[in-house]
């Protein structure tokens, strides 16, 4: 499951993926930072992969979201049987 989610601010995208990440440790998820390429025509500025996540942790992580005031620009999979997270945070174009 790719997560994309638009943020202005360079400093907020990098406050919020330590925020996401936290979430993942705490649920004892192994997470991985990268810069993704190009997708769908947007450069996304970071990103994080985690595998094997559970619904609960998912729905913490877009709770997450939403509390901070983002949405969610672009999903893409849903394949809840073994969830494997993307999240990309980029800047609006």
């Amino acid at each position: 499951m790719l997560l994309t989610i638009e943020i202005p601010d360079k400093l907020q995208q990098v406050a919020f993926a330590a925020d996401i990440k936290h979430i993942l440790r705490v649920a004892n998820i192994d997470t991985k930072t990268y810069i993704p390429g190009m997708r769908d025509g947007n450069k996304a500025d970071i990103g994080i992969q985690a595998e094997n996540i559970s619904l609960k942790t998912l729905a913490q992580i877009v709770g997450r979201i939403e509390r901070s005031g983002y949405s969610i620009k672009n999903t893409k999979g849903s394949d809840v049987s073994t969830l494997n997270l993307s999240l990309s945070v980029l800047s609006p174009q």
